[in-house]
């Protein structure tokens, strides 16, 4: 049933219609005798605060996959291992951490972009507040923050092993890892639904058809922003290479870059372990 209601979710695209569905509907799609649903759930409301539950935590979308992808983590320890010749100086491994953000940056955006899962883990933080109230509002609250605490703390240990490959330290005493990945983690996902929206928008008709000259010219306009929006978002923009040269970036990539060396600095005292 906490399936079937979670898959009917992903169809409509917004947590908030999760208030609207229908226990009869949910049935027929879980395959389930009626009289056992009631049995767990005299009335709908409790499944859908059950449902709500599930979402946050073990059906959500924190809850089934890793921080980085196996690929992502493969492709960032090949950048670490076939530039060990940069590692004798501050500046190159300052270097090889920039090209490790440039890579990890655009994919988890891309991922967190076109995942439906994560639109609707989003939806349900964002109507959390407008959906349930009382003793099942708290629930789902602790449910999303128990999601969220596994992902933190495994990204948090994939900063802690790329700062010791690559000798780094933070720049105050007063600075965790855990700040460096709250200012990033979040950032990316605003970027990425900005991306949603504007995606979105784009991918919508310019107008239909029979519509006034003035509605017509109002999604004109709307389409131009749109279009303007996803350019500043997704066109490429010029950022720091392996090679001194500068190389294709993201807006993403290098907005995270800056969270990144605010926090960050080559250690002086680090020596490269041999090859």
């Amino acid at each position: 049933m906490l399936d079937a209601g979670r898959d009917m979710a992903l169809e409509t695209g917004a947590a908030l219609t999760i208030e609207h569905l229908l226990l009869e509907e949910v049935i027929q799609r879980a395959r389930v005798p009626r009289s056992s649903v009631y049995r767990l759930w005299p009335h709908r409301e409790d499944y859908v605060d059950e449902l709500l539950c599930y979402l946050a935590g073990p059906g959500s979308w924190f809850s089934d996959r890793s921080v980085l992808d196996p690929e992502t983590f493969t492709m960032v320890k090949q950048v670490l291992d076939e530039n060990e010749v940069l590692m004798a100086t501050a500046e190159g491994r300052l270097a090889i951490l920039r090209e490790v953000v440039r890579i990890t940056a655009q994919r988890n955006y891309e991922s967190l972009t076109s995942s439906a899962p994560w639109r609707l883990h989003m939806a349900l933080v964002a109507t959390l507040g407008s959906t349930r109230t009382g003793e099942a509002r708290k629930q789902i609250a602790a449910a999303l923050e128990e999601a969220q605490r596994v992902t933190r703390e495994s990204m948090v240990a994939v900063l802690g092993y790329i700062m010791e490959r690559l000798g780094m330290r933070l720049r105050d005493p007063a600075y965790t890892l855990g700040h460096v990945q709250m200012a990033g983690g979040l950032l990316i996902m605003a970027l990425a639904m900005r991306n949603v929206q504007v995606q979105t928008a784009i991918g919508e008709p310019g107008g239909q058809e029979g519509a006034s000259q003035g509605s017509s010219a109002t999604s004109s306009g709307t389409m131009a922003v749109a279009a303007h929006v996803n350019d500043l978002l997704n066109a490429p923009v010029p950022g720091p290479g392996l090679d001194g040269q500068p190389a294709s970036w993201s807006l993403v990539g290098l907005a995270y870059l800056g969270q990144i060396e605010v926090f960050i600095e080559p250690d002086p005292e680090f020596v490269p372990p041999p090859s």
